[in-house]
């Protein structure tokens, strides 16, 4: 894996996690749509091999 191919996925994975994070402070229906929106767009960048995702990584979280 390409070191920006690892930063594209840690962009998409962040703004994934940041719109999980927004709808359980506050879950209303927009909230909601924003975060299946991000799923979607992040699940079929995965299908489509748009974006490779690490077979291994570290979480410092």
């Amino acid at each position: 894996m390409s070191k920006s191919a690892r930063y594209e996925w840690r962009d998409q994975h962040a703004a994934l996690t940041e719109r999980m994070k927004g709808f359980l402070q506050d879950p209303n229906p927009e909230q909601l749509e924003a975060l299946v929106a991000t799923m979607h767009a992040y699940a079929n960048a995965a299908r489509s091999g748009n974006m490779e995702i690490p077979t291994r990584w570290t979480s410092y979280n």
